[in-house]
């Protein structure tokens, strides 16, 4: 009778733990898809540039980080405190911990960077060696942002869990 109850209680654990993974994992895809889309709403092309060189720029990164916002928002059903309504995972606020624009001209890389006041750092590469904070080599102009929140963990831990998502906007010919 104990092995019995015993095997009872690791298949319910086994049980409980392979589905928050399942949970996780299907939440991780859904929060990758909400960021890219976010990052593709944020930007706003430059037109006249573009009509100008033909090379894709965005015109002002501050109207791309409201509009981030307000896509994210929407994106993730955020209440005004930030906690997700449609999420079940997250159990606190979503925070923007880095917004990053990437402006590509020719062999160089424009790289402006949302500080934690609002103001903007701008800084020159060329084309080849700028990376995104996730690894990735930044080939054509586009948009960086990772967000943070906390999620439940195994038996009611909590645990701060980072997304990050370059998105590249390609212009034609």
């Amino acid at each position: 009778m104990c092995v019995g109850l015993f095997f009872l209680i690791y298949i319910t654990v086994l049980l409980y733990t392979l589905f928050l993974l399942e949970e996780y994992r299907i939440g991780s895809l859904y929060l990758e898809d909400a960021l890219a889309a976010s990052n593709l709403a944020s930007a706003v092309v430059d037109l006249k540039e573009y009509g100008y060189s033909h090379f894709v720029c965005l015109k002002d990164p501050t109207e791309a980080f409201e509009r981030y916002e307000s896509a994210l928002k929407n994106n993730l059903s955020l209440r005004d405190d930030g906690v997700s309504s449609k999420f079940s995972v997250i159990t606190g606020s979503v925070r923007c911990e880095s917004y990053i624009v990437y402006n590509v001209r020719g062999n160089q890389v424009e790289t402006m960077t949302r500080q934690a006041d609002g103001s903007w750092k701008t800084e020159y590469g060329r084309l080849g060696e700028a990376m995104a904070p996730n690894g990735v080599l930044v080939e054509r102009t586009g948009i960086y942002s990772e967000i943070s929140f906390p999620v439940k963990g195994l038996f009611g831990m909590e645990m701060e869990a980072r997304k990050g998502k370059l998105v590249d906007i390609v212009g034609e010919g």
